[in-house]
C-alpha cells in the first residue's frame, strides 16, 4: 500500500486513486487536468478546451456519492441556482452535466488567488480595514441570495476566494437552501461548520433565516482580525454545546487592541446569541460597516418596551 498524492489516503498496489481524472475527457470538450482542491462532497479540477484553449475549472461530485440521489439533487441545484444570480460576488457557472462514470459536475470559472483561511493562515490576523472591505463584500452577496429567500448556511472564512485584486468571491452554495421549497435534508441533519455555525442552527437547522449567515459573518471577522476562533474548547461535543450556550468571546478588541471601538461593537452585535439582537439583514450590517458607527441595541428597546 502506497501513501496517495492526491487523497493523501491508502490504496491497494496498483489501484487508481478515485480522485485522479487527468487527462479524461469532459463531455467530449474539454480535457480534467490536475486536482485544485477537495470537499467533502465533490473535487475541484482545472480543464482545458484543446482547441480554444479556454481553462476552466469543473467540479465533480465523488464518485461514492453519485448514486445518492439527494446529493446529486443539491448539487445540481448549487449549478443552477448559482448561474441564475448574475453577480460578480459569485463565480460564473457555464454548464452541468454528467461524467461517463455517472458522477454530476458543474462547469464554471478558474479563479486564480486564496481563500481567506488560507490568506489568515499564511499572513496571520488581517489589518481591520481589509477585514472591513471583505465584509462588506460578502454582505453585497449575502444580500444578492437573501433577496432570493436563499441562506447560504456554510459561510465561513474558506467559502470567502480572494482574487490577486482582493476580489470577492463567494463559493460553495450547495448547503444554500431555498425558503419556498421543501427542505433537501431532515430537520435533525445539521448543515455548516461546527466554528461558524449560530446556535439556533444547530437547535433547529429547518427554521433558520439570513440572521444565521451574519452571524457566521461575525465569526469571520472576528478570526480574520484576531488570528484565531472565539471558542475556547477541547473537542467537538465540548464546541458544539458552547455553540448552543453563546459560550464565546465576542469582542475581537480584548484580543486585539489595533481593532476600533465601532468595529468591535459590530462584530459583537452579529455575534449576538439570540437572532433578534443581531443586525435584521445584510444591508443593516454593511449599512453600519459603511457608516462606522456604533450599532443600535435593538434587543435593548424591545425589552422596554416589552415586545
Amino acid at each position: 500500500m502506497a501513501d496517495c498524492q492526491l487523497c493523501g489516503g491508502y490504496h491497494q498496489d496498483g489501484a487508481t486513486c478515485p480522485l485522479q481524472r487527468t487527462g479524461q475527457s469532459l463531455g467530449g470538450k474539454y480535457v480534467i487536468g490536475p486536482l485544485l482542491g477537495v470537499g467533502g462532497i465533490a473535487a475541484v479540477y482545472a480543464a482545458e478546451h484543446p482547441v480554444l484553449q479556454r481553462q476552466i475549472a469543473v467540479k465533480i461530485i465523488h464518485k461514492r456519492f453519485a448514486k445518492d440521489a439527494e446529493l446529486s439533487q443539491r448539487f445540481v441545484r448549487e449549478a443552477r441556482e448559482t448561474a441564475a444570480l448574475g453577480h460578480r460576488a459569485f463565480v460564473r457557472v457555464h454548464d452541468a452535466g454528467t461524467t461517463d462514470d455517472g458522477c454530476a459536475f458543474i462547469e464554471m470559472d478558474r479563479l486564480s488567488g486564496r481563500d481567506l483561511y488560507a490568506v489568515r493562515c499564511a499572513d496571520g490576523p488581517l489589518d481591520p480595514e481589509r477585514v472591513v472591505r471583505i465584509a462588506i463584500a460578502v454582505l453585497d452577496a449575502l444580500a444578492v441570495l437573501h433577496n432570493r429567500d436563499v441562506i447560504h448556511r456554510d459561510l465561513k472564512s474558506s467559502n470567502i476566494y480572494l482574487t490577486p485584486t482582493d476580489e470577492v468571491k463567494l463559493l460553495d452554495l450547495g448547503f444554500a437552501k431555498a425558503d419556498d421549497q421543501m427542505a433537501l435534508t431532515q430537520k435533525d441533519q445539521m448543515l455548516g461548520t461546527p466554528f461558524y455555525i449560530s446556535p439556533e442552527q444547530y437547535l433547529d437547522p429547518s427554521g433558520v433565516d439570513a440572521r444565521a449567515d451574519l452571524f457566521s459573518l461575525g465569526i469571520v471577522m472576528w478570526e480574520t482580525l484576531v488570528g484565531d476562533f472565539p471558542y475556547d474548547w477541547e473537542n467537538k461535543r465540548d464546541l458544539l454545546s458552547k455553540v448552543m450556550h453563546g459560550k464565546l468571546e465576542r469582542h475581537p478588541m480584548a484580543r486585539r487592541p489595533q481593532v476600533p471601538e465601532w468595529l468591535d461593537a459590530i462584530v459583537a452585535r452579529a455575534l449576538a446569541h439570540k437572532r433578534e439582537d443581531r443586525f435584521e439583514s445584510a444591508e443593516e450590517m454593511k449599512a453600519a460597516l459603511e457608516s462606522r458607527q456604533m450599532p443600535e441595541r435593538p434587543g435593548l428597546f424591545r425589552r422596554i418596551l416589552g415586545l
